[in-house]
């Protein structure tokens, strides 16, 4: 299996609730558009370099030979003298009292532990540990989690089959559309009860959108729900069974946008993208693009640079930075069918990562006028290392604006701010920003 390479959204929920998700970049498509002054073997380094667990990381093989030792001395040592030469070498670098600490330490949880468990539940929490205290967006991953991850990549979305609706007089969520006799309603669940969390997260301030994105993650993955009825509460878990087909939607506004919703960015999404266009332009005159990335939490960043190629000629992407590999850039191409449309694109604070790689080219390339709020401002580049059973994935390198801009911990910031708040439809917040693209036409008409 080839290495891939990540950006993980913030709040990441790997069962999953994908709020602000993960990306990676597929080589082929990254390394077309790489800069020229970049090799290309470094960005197979990058991308597709053996990094499991005993493999070739890409990086020059370890000198065990001390430099004290000369060419022709070296020479003349014994087969056996190398090896315990080098097997010295190695135990220097090895954390000895550490690892004797911890071996103490898994001994003593085991043996006294107030609940039984097994070395695999032990280990497993280590490495939970050993990864996610280096940052937010560091883990280790088990066996099903990986295949979430990758199932999200590839488009395998889905949602339960029951959805939530805001009772704006009782100010709460409440479930609506529970199927009689499903699963769902086995388990207890009815319309009209409150709904206070999803996966121990407070809904209750949360706008349509937001909550819909939560409820959004791979097919077959479950997500916890805390509902409450007849003052008693009871947290139920749900699977995610109801697969979506599409993860980009376009419509037409009487005015000729045609707006185009991409909830993610995945494998099929510029090739989407572009078959809505072609589709559009031959039933009518587009007088330009909206593009909807609200609560989109990422995916592959090679569908963020892949869509932004799409609407630039030529310029600066995204660069990537990190502390071993030498930064990468990626340069839009020209194109023989070039889209020319003017551009909006709409975006709030839950719009993250691949999303703000998107949003962010096209923006600081002067191709699109950015609506709505500032982003999430998740900037940090993971690297998957598969391992035997799971994956580590593990943050090697931020990515940059093409004006050199840090987005992590940042966020991209509109154009224009608009109104994106709970108390407005879903339609109305598209109201609002159809009109502010309308009258940025006519201004770009009238100076030309």
């Amino acid at each position: 299996m080839s290495n891939k390479l990540y950006l993980s959204g913030g709040l990441l929920v790997l069962s999953v609730s994908l709020c602000f998700g993960i990306v990676y970049a597929a080589p082929t498509v990254m390394q077309k558009r790489a800069a020229t002054e970049t090799k290309s073997t470094d960005i197979e380094q990058i991308e597709t370099g053996q990094t499991g667990l005993g493999q070739n990381t890409g990086q020059p093989a370890p000198q065990y030979i001390t430099s004290a030792i000369s060419e022709e001395d070296e020479l003349s040592l014994s087969e056996e003298e190398q090896t315990a030469q080098e097997n010295t070498d190695q135990v220097e670098d090895v954390p000895i009292e550490q690892i004797r600490n911890f071996i103490e330490t898994f001994q003593i949880i085991k043996d006294n532990y107030v609940d039984s468990l097994s070395n695999t539940e032990l280990f497993e929490n280590a490495m939970h540990g050993l990864a996610e205290r280096l940052d937010p967006y560091s883990r280790y991953l088990d066996a099903e989690h990986y295949k979430q991850l990758l199932d999200f990549t590839e488009g395998q979305i889905a949602e339960p089959q029951l959805s939530l609706q805001f009772n704006a007089d009782q100010q709460n969520w409440q479930l609506n559309k529970i199927v009689r006799n499903s699963d769902n309603y086995r388990q207890g669940l009815r319309d009209g009860q409150i709904v206070e969390r999803i996966n121990g997260v407070n809904i209750q301030p949360l706008d349509e959108r937001s909550v819909q994105s939560m409820l959004t993650g791979t097919l077959g993955s479950t997500l916890s729900i805390r509902v409450k009825a007849d003052d008693k509460v009871q947290t139920v878990d749900v699977v995610r069974d109801q697969q979506l087909n599409y993860d980009v939607e376009p419509f037409l506004t009487d005015d000729r946008i045609l707006v185009i919703r991409i909830k993610a960015f995945q494998q099929d999404t510029t090739a989407q993208v572009q078959d809505i266009i072609k589709v559009y332009q031959q039933r009518t005159t587009i007088r330009g693009l909206l593009v909807d990335i609200r609560d989109n939490p990422g995916g592959l960043l090679s569908a963020a640079v892949d869509l932004a190629d799409l609407f630039l000629e030529q310029g600066l992407i995204v660069t990537t930075k990190g502390r071993i590999d030498p930064p990468q850039k990626f340069q839009a191409l020209p194109s023989q069918n070039p889209i020319n449309y003017p551009i909006a694109i709409l975006q709030n604070r839950f719009s993250a990562s691949a999303a703000e790689v998107f949003s962010a080219a096209l923006k600081e390339q002067n191709r699109a006028l950015i609506l709505g709020e500032t982003s999430y401002g998740k900037g940090a580049i993971q690297k998957l290392f598969p391992l035997k059973q799971g994956a580590l994935q593990l943050t090697v390198a931020l990515y940059y604006t093409p004006q050199g801009h840090l987005i992590e911990g940042k966020g991209i910031e509109p154009n224009e701010t608009l109104n994106i708040s709970r108390s407005l439809t879903d339609q109305q917040i598209l109201n609002q920003a159809v009109i502010s693209f309308e009258r940025s036409l006519v201004n770009r008409s009238s100076n030309p």
